[in-house]
Formats: structure tokens, C-alpha cells, sequence
């Protein structure tokens, strides 16, 4: 049996032998290509290929690219022109190599990826190295000058004094070479040569080689652009074999600027935007050792208040608490220490624990080198969850917990006391973006397994949050609702946008896996992408803004206008929410939120109770009779859904009484709740002429409220109650 197993195993050894093989073969004929051609003209020639293939692929041209080779094509080449040290040729590469160029590219990147996969290592540094091998262009154009400005802005003295350039200036460059790459100047560069895209003469690509001159586009300082460049050569020692090329990262990630001679250029704007942040960073400290200090100051600053803006455009009515300290036993003698937190959020009854790192994930590959790449990891996302579990599990021990903020190195000065939370989430935001494996990564052994939601984010996609939730308690919901798909085994998604896209699709995503698993009866779920409506969506963003707003964007004329997303919902349902979070009244909202939690099938009784009792309402205004529709959800006790309370509807009219008079409105209520021992939330919503709902109140009608009445009211109160009670007609849902 011994001997069986073995030569099981031999097998996967001498496929791994072969794909190396492959791979060095490939390698060989592109670096012959390579050669055949002078750098910046094939550089030009692969950028117009890319650019015109995408051009007539609506998928690619919208959703982003398709083939990873073609995807990383002007990385990758960028990257053996400045690694080889190979004479080089003077002209453009003809049809047929471009071809051969493309399609051995091709063949390369599929055997590199089949390695991966066979390669003996664990399932999350396996998918890293995937993803970090083929995926690029993490942020969406249309925050690059909102994200670089903030992330920017606070070096600004520090880019003045070492490269005489102020952050405005860094900015403004990077958005002008952004542009420049993503629009269609490429074609009029073309036109205006009068050249073919399938004829091109050296002349004409010399000529339009000043396109891609980042001197010109940027009137950056030479110094400036000379500190983030690579001459073709340089880095002739970066790989040390031919397997390096496709598992290390490549050189450019650390300057993403080709030089040849005085010229310095830009072809791959994926890479520079992925890149530039933590490039400048290094050419700083490069060029003054001195200023590391300063920059750590800087970083730690901007990391802490950077969440704290973007979810303040998301739940501006929220309480926010920056760097909080709370007292909690540590160490092996469980003393009460004094511990810091980044950050409290505080919306109603949710509390959201903020923990920051702004240090940086790890740049090398994950098979380049396996133990820095997971020690980052950990640093991003271990750490910073321990961190929140421990505010979580003080608060949890008494349920309230004290908050203090520092004055001095010893002295700390109450800020208030935290009670009364019904759901704890746990954010760890990083400054770098890990999006490829940050969906992942609450499955792994960085988190450790507890009664605390976690959701670890990056920046990048944090800033896309605000762009799709312009409500609170659609954000609310959609937080509670991942909460559980971080627990269930079958959701692995591969990228943190698609939790937005399987919630816009069927709310509660995770029972909805759950089911598919139970009817199929099958261990595993693929998971597709749920994010292309965002990225066709974002994609009109950025179009629109590269346009600068001057006529119909390039997207919106080939494909049409692409709506927002969001959760379908049907139109009387939609306008309740909106009217409850229009208030910005916690009660309301949270109204809100429990009837987010409702399945499609009591959402649906719910809207045709307002679209039927609506009609009914009007009809009897003009008979000058009485109708208070209403309807109550989970009731029922023995039906009970335990994440929801009992909820009772009311319809009136908007011009009734009972919006004005607080106690005729309250004793109103309390003859109609179903029951005297128990909370009910009591929505009353008020609609006009037009059948529009146009007010709204929320209140809670509770024990303590009949208890405090004299018994002589009280029983007055009952008799009223046994009337209404006989003869109630409730609408159920």
C-alpha cells in the first residue's frame, strides 16, 4: 500500500517539473521578441493592442479586463525590459511577432496559474498568489482625486522640502496621467499621425511615444519623476530564475515609471494607481533617511481619521469616539490595564469597534516569501481583531462599558458609558488594500473563531460604501446580514464587493446559501461574482468624470445609462424606508431596519396593505368617516422571530390629529397594541391626496406605560380595549 501511495505522488512532482519546463520555455520566446524591438515602441504597440481589443469588447471595455495575461500584459513586459540586460533592438515589432508575442503570453500565464495550484502550499497563500498574479486596478477611478488627496495631503511640507513639489501638484499629475491613459487621446494621438492602427512606422511611434511622457502630461520636477522610474537594465539581478518572474512581484510595483535615456514614461496606469501611495513613501525616505520618524507620525494620524470620515458620509446622525481607552484585565493575572481602542461608532442600538493599521501589507508575493507575507496578514488583521475582541468581551462581561479619552501620559478624563448595544461588529480597516484576500480572510486562522462579527476592509473599498448606501438603515442591515455570512462555511466570495452585490440580490444571502446547500445536498457552493453591476455602475462614474461633464459619457453612448444598484424592492415598501430614514430619528430607523429584515413574502403583504388601505382611506375622507387602517407582524407567540419585536402599522391620513397631539396620539396607541406585558413598536404613517406617504412616527408602547396609569384610567382604558379588541380585523403579513 506503501508503495502505491508513493507513486501517487509522483505524478503531481513530475506535472510540476513539466509546467517549470513550460514556463522557462515561454520565458525564453518572449525575451527573444523582447529583443527584437526598441522598449518604448513595443511598449507602445502592446498599450495600442490592449486598448484597441477592450475597446470592442463591451465586457472588458465595462466590467474591467477578462484574460490575465492581458490584464497584466504592460506590467509584465515593463517588467523583463528593466530586469534584462539585452541588447535591444531599434524599430516596432512586426504583426506576426506581436501575435506570437501574445499568444505565448497567453500560454505563459496559464501555466504559471496551474502551478500555482498544484504548488504544495496552503489554500489561502495559494489563492493570494492568484489573485496578487492576475488581478490589478483596485480602485475605482472615480475616487482617485478624493483618495489620493486625502492620502496625500498631510505629506505636503514634507514633498515640498525634499522634491519641491506640494501634494496639490501630486495629485493633479497622477489624475492628468490617469486620464491620459483611460480616455480615447490615444486614438487622437493616433489620427493625428496619420497612422493606421495595424500600419505604424518607427517614426510615427517615436513620435507618439511623447503621449506617454510623464514630464509633459504631469510638469512634475525631473527629480520627482527620476526617484519613481527604472531604466531598462537595471534590475537585471530582481530574479533570480525564470520561475521568479511569474511568482515574485514585479519591480515596478516599486517604481512605476520606465526610463530610457532622459525620458521617463507611463504605460500601465493599473499599476501606478495600485502602487503610488506607498511609492512616494519610499522615494521620500530614500532620499532623506531622516524623515522616517515623521512619516510614521503622519501615517498614524491619517490612518485613525480616515474610517472615521467615510463612515460619517455613511451614518452622518452617528456618535463617533476616536482613540478611546478603556480599563480591562490583561496579561496572565488578569489586572485591570488600561487598553486603548481606535474608535467607536455608536448608531442607535449598534456599535461598530474601529481598529486601524496603516502600516503596509506586505509588497513581496506570497510564494516569494510565504512567512513575511503572512506575518503582514497578521499585523493587518489579526492583531487589530484581538484588539476589538477584547473591548467586545469587557462589554459583554457587564454589558456597559466606560470610555475615557487621554489628557496625559497618566491621566484620563471619562467620556461616557456604552449600554444597551443589541449588535457589536467588529471593523479592521487597513490604508493598504488586500481586497484579494480580505473577503477571505474572516475564515481563516487570523481570526479566531468567537461570538464577535468581524469585517475587515480596506480604504479603496471602503469609499464605495457611501456611493451605494444612501441609507442608514440599509447600511444597518446590510452589516447584520454579513455579520452572518461570515459564519457560514459555504460563503467564500472573492472579493469584498460581492457581499454588497449578494445583499443587493437576496438580502439574507447567507440563508439563502444555506438552502441551495440543503436542497442540492452538497458540501461545496461556487459563488459567481455578484459585483458587475457595481463596476458597470462605477464605470459611468468614471467615464463622467474623466469627461468633465461635457456631454453624453463614452459609456452611456455605446451601452446606455447604467442605474445604481440596490436592492429591488417594491415601491410602496421603498418609500416607507425612505420616509423612516428621512427622519433621522433613531426609532424610525431602526423601524426601518426591522422591516429590512422581513423575506419578500411579508415585504410584499406589507406594500399591498399601504397600496390597498391607501385607496380605501381615500374613499371614506370623503364620507366624511373614520378608517384607521393597521396591521401587526410577529404577534403570533407561538411564531415568534426572535430578531424582531412586535411591530404594528398604522395608515392615516397625513393631515390627522394624532401627529400633532402627543397624548391623544399616545392613548390612541395604547387601546390598540395587541398586548399590555410586552414592547410593540407603533409606526404610524401618514399619506396626502397624491397617496404619497409624507410623514411618519415611531413610538414604543410598553408595560411600563400601563402601569404608570391610576387604576381608575387604567380600567377605562380596558374596557376601551376589550371594544376594539372584539371587534379587530388585523391584516396579517
Amino acid at each position: 500500500m506503501k508503495e502505491e501511495n508513493e507513486s501517487l505522488d509522483v505524478f503531481p512532482f513530475i506535472e510540476i517539473i513539466e509546467l517549470e519546463k513550460n514556463i522557462e520555455e515561454s520565458l525564453t520566446k518572449i525575451r527573444s521578441t523582447i529583443s527584437k524591438g526598441n522598449p518604448i515602441m513595443t511598449m507602445i504597440q502592446l498599450h495600442g493592442q490592449k486598448f484597441f481589443n477592450h475597446f470592442g469588447d463591451i465586457e472588458a471595455s465595462v466590467y474591467g479586463n477578462v484574460k490575465p495575461y492581458e490584464n497584466k500584459l504592460l506590467d509584465f513586459t515593463q517588467s523583463l525590459i528593466v530586469t534584462n540586460d539585452i541588447n535591444q533592438g531599434t524599430g516596432c515589432l512586426n504583426k506576426n511577432e506581436i501575435t506570437g508575442y501574445l499568444e505565448e503570453l497567453d500560454k505563459l500565464f496559464t501555466a504559471a496559474s496551474i502551478y500555482v495550484n498544484m504548488a504544495p502550499k496552503d489554500e489561502l497563500i495559494k489563492y493570494s498568489q492568484g489573485m496578487q498574479m492576475n488581478v490589478s486596478g483596485t480602485l475605482y477611478p472615480f475616487f482617485e482625486k478624493e483618495h489620493f488627496t486625502d492620502m496625500l495631503s498631510p505629506y505636503t511640507d514634507l514633498l515640498e522640502e525634499i522634491f519641491g513639489i506640494t501634494s496639490i501638484e501630486a495629485v493633479e499629475g497622477l489624475l492628468a496621467i490617469s486620464k491620459h491613459l483611460r480616455t480615447m487621446g490615444f486614438v487622437e494621438a493616433l489620427i493625428n499621425s496619420g497612422a493606421s492602427p495595424e500600419e505604424i512606422s518607427d517614426e510615427v511611434l517615436l513620435n507618439i511615444a511623447e503621449y506617454f511622457n510623464v514630464e509633459r502630461i504631469t510638469g512634475w520636477p525631473i527629480e520627482f519623476i527620476q526617484e519613481l522610474s527604472l531604466q531598462q537594465g537595471e534590475c537585471k539581478d530582481f530574479y533570480e530564475n525564470d520561475l521568479q518572474v511569474m511568482l515574485k512581484e514585479t519591480p515596478i510595483k516599486y517604481k512605476p515609471f520606465i526610463g530610457v535615456g532622459d525620458k521617463y514614461y507611463c504605460f500601465s496606469i493599473d499599476n501606478l494607481i495600485d502602487n503610488f501611495y506607498r511609492t512616494v513613501l519610499r522615494a521620500m525616505r530614500r532620499k532623506k533617511g531622516s524623515i522616517s520618524n515623521r512619516i510614521n507620525d503622519i501615517q498614524k494620524d491619517l490612518s485613525e481619521a480616515l474610517p472615521f470620515k467615510l463612515f460619517k458620509t455613511i451614518l452622518p446622525a452617528s456618535q463617533m469616539f476616536k482613540s478611546v481607552f478603556y480599563k480591562a484585565p490583561v496579561g496572565a493575572n488578569g489586572k485591570n490595564e488600561w487598553c486603548e481602542c481606535d474608535g467607536i461608532i455608536l448608531f442607535d442600538d449598534v456599535m461598530i469597534i474601529i481598529e486601524v493599521k496603516g502600516g503596509a501589507l506586505s509588497p513581496v508575493s506570497p510564494f516569494s516569501d510565504e512567512e513575511a507575507y503572512k506575518k503582514s496578514l497578521n499585523d493587518l488583521a489579526k492583531n487589530p481583531y484581538e484588539q476589538s475582541l477584547r473591548f467586545f468581551e469587557e462589554y459583554k462581561r457587564t454589558g456597559k462599558i466606560d470610555i475615557y479619552h487621554k489628557e496625559s501620559k497618566k491621566r484620563y478624563k471619562f467620556t461616557t458609558s456604552i449600554e444597551n448595544i443589541k449588535f457589536i461588529q467588529a471593523c479592521c480597516v487597513t490604508l493598504d488594500d488586500f481586497n484579494e484576500i480580505a473577503s477571505q480572510i474572516e475564515k481563516t486562522e487570523f481570526i479566531q473563531n468567537s461570538d464577535l462579527p468581524v469585517w475587515c476592509v480596506s480604504v479603496n473599498d471602503l469609499r464605495v460604501y457611501p456611493e451605494l448606501f444612501d441609507s442608514p438603515s440599509l447600511f444597518l442591515n446590510y452589516l447584520y446580514q454579513r455579520s452572518h455570512a461570515t459564519k457560514n462555511p459555504y460563503i467564500k466570495l472573492n472579493d469584498e464587493l460581492d457581499h454588497i452585490g449578494m445583499y443587493f440580490a437576496y438580502n439574507d444571502y447567507c440563508t439563502r446559501i444555506s438552502e441551495i446547500a440543503k436542497e442540492e445536498d452538497i458540501e461545496e457552493i461556487f459563488i459567481a461574482s455578484h459585483r458587475d453591476e457595481i463596476d458597470a455602475y462605477m464605470a459611468r462614474k468614471i467615464n463622467t468624470d474623466l469627461n468633465d461633464g461635457e456631454g453624453e459619457s463614452f459609456y452611456d453612448i455605446l451601452f446606455g445609462p447604467a442605474p445604481k444598484p440596490r436592492q429591488e424592492m417594491d415601491f410602496m415598501f421603498e418609500q416607507l424606508i425612505k420616509l423612516l430614514d428621512s427622519t433621522k430619528d433613531h426609532l424610525c430607523i431602526r423601524a426601518a431596519r426591522y422591516f429590512l429584515l422581513l423575506d419578500s413574502y411579508s415585504r410584499d403583504n406589507l406594500s399591498e396593505f399601504l397600496s390597498s388601505r391607501s385607496k380605501k382611506l381615500l374613499e371614506f375622507k370623503s364620507r366624511q368617516a373614520i378608517l384607521t387602517p393597521y396591521m401587526a407582524f410577529n404577534y403570533k407567540k407561538e411564531d415568534r422571530i426572535s430578531e424582531l419585536p412586535v411591530i404594528t402599522i398604522f395608515l392615516l391620513q397625513a393631515s390627522n390629529k394624532l401627529f400633532k397631539d402627543v397624548v391623544q396620539r399616545k392613548r390612541f396607541l395604547m387601546e390598540r397594541v395587541l398586548y399590555e406585558d410586552e414592547p410593540t413598536y407603533c409606526i404610524l404613517v401618514g399619506m396626502n391626496k397624491n397617496k404619497e406617504l409624507t410623514k411618519v412616527i415611531t413610538h414604543i408602547i410598553g408595560p411600563e406605560q400601563f402601569q404608570m396609569l391610576p387604576e381608575s384610567a387604567y380600567e377605562l382604558l380596558k374596557n376601551t380595549r376589550d371594544k376594539i379588541g372584539n371587534s379587530r380585523n388585523i391584516k396579517e403579513f
